[in-house]
C-alpha cells in the first residue's frame, strides 16, 4: 500500500513540474509587437469568405487587350478554388482569352479582340492568358483545346468557347452574353 502511494505521489510531482515548466516557457516568449501601420487580420474570420475584406483593384478601360499572368487572372477575374465557384470580380463585363504563342489560330484571335477591343471601350475588357504559364487556371478551367474564350459578367455565371470566333460571332456572343441585361 506505501508503494501505492510513493507513486501517486510522484505522479502528482510529475504533473505540477511539467504544468510549471509549460507555464514558465509561455511567460519567457517575446511579447507580440503589433504594427499600427499594417493592418491586423482576424485570421479566424479570414476562414470565411464572406468576412474578407474585398479589395477592388482599378479596372482598365483603355480598350486595349491586357495581358495577365496567374496571379493577376485571380486577383482581377476570379479566385479559382472558390467553393462558391467562378465568381467575377469585376465590375465591368470582361472577354478572357486563354492562348499560347505557337497556336496559330490563338494568333488570329488575339488579332481580332486586339481589332475589337477599342469598339467596347469602357463597356467591356479584354484580357488574355498564356495557357503555357497559368497551369492552376488552365485546371481549374479545364482547358484542352486552344484558343478559349471565357465570358465574365457582374454577378452571373461565365460562359466559355471553344476555337477561333469571327468577328460576326464573336459581336453575337459579346452582345448576348455580357451586354444583354
Amino acid at each position: 500500500m506505501r508503494r501505492h502511494n510513493i507513486f501517486f505521489v510522484l505522479f502528482i510531482v510529475l504533473i505540477a513540474v511539467t504544468f510549471t515548466l509549460s507555464c514558465n516557457r509561455s511567460k519567457n516568449n517575446v511579447p507580440i509587437q503589433i504594427d499600427a501601420k499594417k493592418p491586423q487580420i482576424d485570421e479566424y474570420a479570414a476562414l470565411f469568405e464572406e468576412n474578407k475584406p474585398v479589395q477592388r483593384i482599378a479596372e482598365d478601360l483603355s480598350g486595349k487587350v491586357i495581358i495577365l499572368t496567374e496571379k493577376d487572372f485571380i486577383e482581377r477575374i476570379t479566385d479559382i478554388d472558390s467553393p462558391k465557384g467562378f465568381q467575377y470580380k469585376g465590375q465591368t463585363p470582361c472577354v478572357v482569352e486563354i492562348f499560347a504563342y505557337t497556336c496559330k489560330f490563338c494568333t488570329y484571335q488575339s488579332d481580332l479582340l486586339n481589332v475589337m477591343a477599342p469598339e467596347y471601350q469602357s463597356k467591356v475588357i479584354f484580357y488574355k492568358i498564356d495557357i503555357d504559364r497559368a497551369y492552376d487556371v488552365r485546371t481549374a478551367f479545364k482547358v484542352d483545346n486552344i484558343p478559349t474564350l471565357l465570358f465574365f459578367k457582374p454577378k452571373g455565371k461565365y460562359t466559355s468557347t471553344i476555337g477561333y470566333q469571327n468577328r460576326e460571332k464573336l459581336t453575337n456572343l459579346i452582345d448576348e452574353l455580357l451586354l444583354k441585361p
